[in-house]
């Protein structure tokens, strides 16, 4: 992302409706996947640090971002496990991690090959570790949004069961979400690509008035997920668990 979104993502992202719900989601899907006993959590773009803060009782957490401004805002909340690095080669050895978690970080316009951060994902995660990963859903909402947190690839359900599968993972589960807002928002995300917003959503302040509304909407759409998958919405959550071997950089 640009610098400058970074502190405003520190300032919304305790109490954003959309932050909230993601972790919501993050939730349902540790609850369900997460494996037992004491366990290591990699955070992978860990932003300013709130998901480092949230999985703090449940996993040792160790976090990575590629801005060193992110670092420093995870280094005020008293994250201290975390470091500058990219997700296209981490700095840990093989098999050190039960989970790793990633937030909207193969979308990234700086990673060409959207496959290599799953690699590396692969190589980290212990035999039958998972992967939760939260990413943009349908390249046609594409906006102004995306370019300012230099996002420039959103995807579907099929396209990132391929990736998982070219990468050496199962998926054992996923689900679009953020799907009964999405009448409301399409509208707004397909305007603003003709009439692109100087900054992003967050600097707007997308709905903070509303979060206890918006909030509540997403808690009723959780309910509804646990008996069934949404077919559309903003998002895509995924949990994958460590299977096959890769395939090889040489038969890309």
């Amino acid at each position: 992302m640009n610098r400058d979104e970074y502190a405003i993502m520190r300032r919304v992202e305790d109490g954003h409706w959309w932050y909230k719900g993601l972790r919501g989601m993050l939730r349902r899907a540790w609850t369900r996947f997460a494996p037992a006993g004491p366990v290591t959590l990699l955070d992978i773009g860990c932003g300013t640090g709130a998901n480092l803060q949230f999985f703090r009782n449940e996993a040792a957490c160790y976090g990575i971002d590629f801005e060193t401004e992110a670092v420093r805002f995870c280094r005020q909340r008293g994250d201290l496990r975390t470091a500058a690095a990219s997700a296209t080669d981490l700095p840990f050895a093989a098999a050190s991690f039960d989970v790793v978690v990633s937030c909207d970080v193969l979308c990234h316009r700086s990673i060409a090959d959207k496959r290599q951060p799953l690699r590396e994902m692969w190589r980290v995660l212990k035999p039958g570790g998972i992967a939760i990963l939260n990413l943009p859903a349908f390249q046609w909402l594409h906006s102004s949004h995306d370019v300012h947190v230099q996002q420039d690839r959103r995807f579907t359900k099929r396209e990132t069961r391929a990736l998982l599968r070219e990468t050496g993972f199962e998926c054992a589960y996923d689900t679009y979400w953020n799907s009964l807002l999405f009448p409301f928002i399409v509208p707004t995300r397909l305007w603003r690509k003709l009439r692109p917003l100087a900054a992003s959503d967050l600097d707007a302040a997308s709905g903070e008035g509303l979060s206890p509304l918006f909030g509540a909407v997403l808690a009723v759409e959780r309910a509804i997920l646990r008996a069934t998958a949404i077919p559309f919405g903003l998002s895509l959550l995924c949990v994958a668990r460590k299977a096959s071997s890769p395939i090889s950089r040489a038969s890309d």
